[in-house]
């Protein structure tokens, strides 16, 4: 029933007009205040309608339930990502570094005052010759669907002045979804600790050889 037709319905049951007018006189005093008894009455009415009109187009809906990504899960897909951008950069692989790395990728440390950009992180790492690099104490933050905190130890071995040396850096990537694919936008690394004059550290699961 439409809400006319419910206020119509509502009139004609209360007979509002006529019970006001013989309980206050039939004078023109009389007729005009069961008049507003009546539009207040109508209004209530409808005010009441359009409330459960409204309640019903808010009422909250069910959704389904969303999947759990178990840490164990994004422990091994991050750390295949990490161990796929040390096995690029060791091969001098562009192109496997345009797919892991955002365009506006970045390198931020503490003993340099501003952020390094791709092309000159890039430039500088495929200038050295690296030996091995290890991962370890991996672990992974789900932010949201699209964003996700990886933080590591990374053990790397490089040729420095014709010397081998070992340094461990404290490491914190943050990665973005991009399309079905993860790629990391910025870097924070700082170094733990260096080694100079060392043989390279033994490789480990995941690590890479050149």
């Amino acid at each position: 029933m439409r809400t006319r037709d419910r206020i119509r319905d509502a009139t004609g049951h209360l007979n509002i007009k006529e019970k006001s007018s013989a309980i206050l006189g039939r004078g023109d005093r009389g007729e005009e205040l069961a008049m507003t008894v009546a539009r207040i009455v109508l209004l209530c009415f409808a005010a009441g309608l359009s409330c459960m009109g409204f309640a019903q187009q808010n009422m909250p809906t069910q959704h389904a339930p969303r999947r759990v990504v178990t840490t164990t899960r994004l422990v091994a897909v991050f750390s295949e990502l990490e161990t796929q951008w040390w096995q690029a950069v060791q091969n001098k692989d562009e192109a496997a570094l345009r797919r892991l790395l955002g365009e506006d990728f970045q390198v931020w440390m503490p003993d340099v005052s501003g952020p390094v950009a791709r092309e000159d992180w890039q430039q500088q790492a495929f200038a050295r010759k690296w030996g091995s690099f290890h991962l370890r104490q991996m672990a992974v933050r789900l932010l949201n669907d699209e964003t996700a905190v990886a933080s590591f130890v990374l053990s790397q071995s490089v040729q420095s002045r014709g010397k081998p040396q070992a340094d461990d850096y404290f490491v914190v990537d943050i990665w973005s979804k991009n399309g079905d694919h993860w790629v990391c936008t910025d870097r924070y690394a700082s170094l733990v600790s260096r080694a100079s004059g060392l043989a390279p550290v033994e490789d480990a699961k995941p690590s890479g050889k050149q």
